[in-house]
């Protein structure tokens, strides 16, 4: 960030001591920032932003079961919260049920293990969906079978699903990210995640069945730029894979795309990130595929605090570090916001942390006053400056994709995860030698720790009451319907057909999550990360 002679942003851009209107004399007012709910939406999405519509809060959240999960969410909304976000364990996320043995370590343990529509139901029992959205963090090609249980868990509240609110994070970039176990290919989740897009245009329309994710990348040390390349990288993929489907048009494709991202330290750097993203969609929507609905040139979004930015050490810090990011989050004009838990670095989230994360979002929304004027920062001659430079340097990282092939081939070659070790790589260097500064951690450290935080300990029986209740459902159900229904997945899968019909039917005969991720591995095999030394 900054030495004795040096200045620069978190993404290395340089920085001058000083702007004036010299530095933004090449920028078109009308063509390059305009007014908020209008093109190019530099200055937000919506022309009356927080004075109509304040963001959704959001907490990333699940524990032990979906019994528990459910409590935590009664609490979480009763405290004020706008939306739920549903956190699967590690075992869901990679397809895996409760009872396989490659899982039993981890059931509950950092996330809900969802299972079957029976969990599906537990979870959301008494809850008001119909009123507010739901979020879900899918990965690995576990988008289509999560998101069937869900709308047939609606279905069977009585619930019309073309009006439910809600968004799949349903991309192929998150699980690049983290090590999933027995994950699919790039091309074969691809399909998946667009069959649930061509889907949704049709049942659920009001759903946002793509919710392009680049959290997990961001925390695994890259840049703003790399970020926001990667992230726009992956919708162009989808466009392009649907173009050549020719199933949906693009019009009705697009207009349910959002996309999630993480918000850093780098206070200017962060609102410039999300003002640049608004323009590039703009161009790439309406200017590169020509289309003309609206709503489709919008960068709906989501942003979450980066918990690669909290430290263990002085935990309490890591209030601050998070108000700073959520304050740059609503200056850059986003549409939700998920605020860590302050101890994140340590453990789940504790009653406290939760409480007070939900806190520091309402504190910004009723006591601050930023909401009252539409990007209060807009005009800058520095943040307009900035928000060219991250332009920029985001347009070419997006053509060094393409000229590989497109986000896909850049995974399946390994080239995403060159990306991520040279950027760890350069981060702890930078730690290490003091370049980067982390208080309390590399500078103003003190010798011993000053206080002690509350620690959350997850269920150590969760693995055991979802294994039971697995046994009971297993016992329970009508088999051979199950058999019928999972015969008739394979089949679709093995042919070009939109797989989400078939989903439907056999989680509704009771199929599990591993069961239907086992029909995608016996037909697509499985796929090993390139290991990068």
């Amino acid at each position: 960030m900054q030495n004795k002679e040096h200045f620069a942003s978190g993404s290395g851009i340089p920085i001058k001591g000083i702007y004036t209107p010299d530095d933004v004399k090449d920028i078109n007012y009308d063509k390059d920032i305009g007014t908020a709910g209008q093109a190019p939406f530099t200055r937000g999405v919506y022309s009356t932003m927080y004075r109509d519509r304040l963001w959704t809060i959001r907490r990333y959240s699940g524990v032990n079961t979906p019994e528990e999960t459910n409590e935590l969410y009664r609490r979480e909304y009763e405290l004020g919260q706008t939306g739920f976000s549903v956190a699967l364990d590690i075992p869901t996320g990679n397809g895996l049920d409760a009872d396989d043995p490659r899982a039993i370590a981890e059931v509950g343990d950092a996330g809900v293990p969802i299972s079957s529509l029976k969990d599906m139901e537990t979870m959301f029992e008494a809850l008001p969906i119909d009123k507010v959205s739901t979020y879900f963090a899918t990965a690995g090609g576990t988008g289509c079978a999560i998101m069937a249980m869900y709308f047939a868990m609606a279905e069977n509240r009585r619930m019309n699903i073309r009006e439910l609110r809600g968004s799949t994070a349903n991309c192929i970039l998150g699980g690049t990210a983290v090590n999933l176990e027995s994950q699919l290919p790039p091309r074969a989740t691809l399909r998946y995640n667009i069959d649930l897009i061509e889907w949704c245009s049709e049942f659920a329309p009001r759903w946002h069945p793509a919710s392009f994710n680049s959290y997990n990348s961001r925390e695994n040390g890259i840049n703003a730029v790399q970020e926001l390349g990667l992230i726009l990288a992956e919708a162009i993929q989808y466009i392009e894979e649907e173009k050549r489907r020719g199933r949906v048009p693009l019009e009705q494709f697009v207009r349910r795309f959002s996309f999630s991202m993480g918000i850093h330290n780098d206070f200017f750097e962060e609102m410039a990130k999300l003002r640049a993203g608004r323009r590039i969609w703009y161009k790439i929507s309406r200017e590169r595929y020509g289309i003309e609905d609206p709503r489709c040139w919008q960068f709906r979004l989501h942003v979450q605090s980066s918990g690669c930015t909290h430290t263990t050490q002085e935990p309490l810090n890591n209030l601050i570090r998070i108000a700073y990011q959520m304050l740059a989050a609503a200056l850059g004009g986003v549409q939700s916001m998920h605020a860590n838990g302050y101890d994140e670095g340590i453990c789940l989230p504790t009653e406290q942390s939760m409480l007070l994360s939900i806190r520091t979002e309402q504190i910004l929304q009723y006591e601050t006053n930023i909401i009252s004027t539409v990007d209060p920062l807009g005009g800058s001659w520095y943040l307009e400056w900035l928000t060219s430079e991250i332009e920029r340097g985001t347009w070419e990282y997006i053509q060094k994709i393409e000229d590989m092939g497109g986000l896909a081939e850049a995974i399946s070659s390994g080239w995403v995860h060159r990306e991520y070790r040279d950027a760890i790589v350069e981060h702890e260097r930078k730690v290490s030698s003091g370049e980067t500064t982390v208080v309390g951690v590399n500078k103003f450290r003190l010798e011993k720790e000053p206080y002690k935080v509350p620690i959350f300990r997850p269920n150590s029986k969760s693995p055991e009451i979802q294994i039971e209740k697995l046994k009971r459902l297993k016992k329970e159900r009508d088999n051979d319907k199950l058999a019928q229904a999972l015969q008739k997945l394979e089949e679709v899968t093995r042919s070009e057909e939109n797989v989400m019909p078939a989903v439907m039917e056999a989680v509704k005969a009771c199929a599990t999550v591993g069961e239907t991720s086992n029909v995608w591995r016996t037909v697509y095999g499985v796929w090993s990360p390139p290991v990068i030394l």
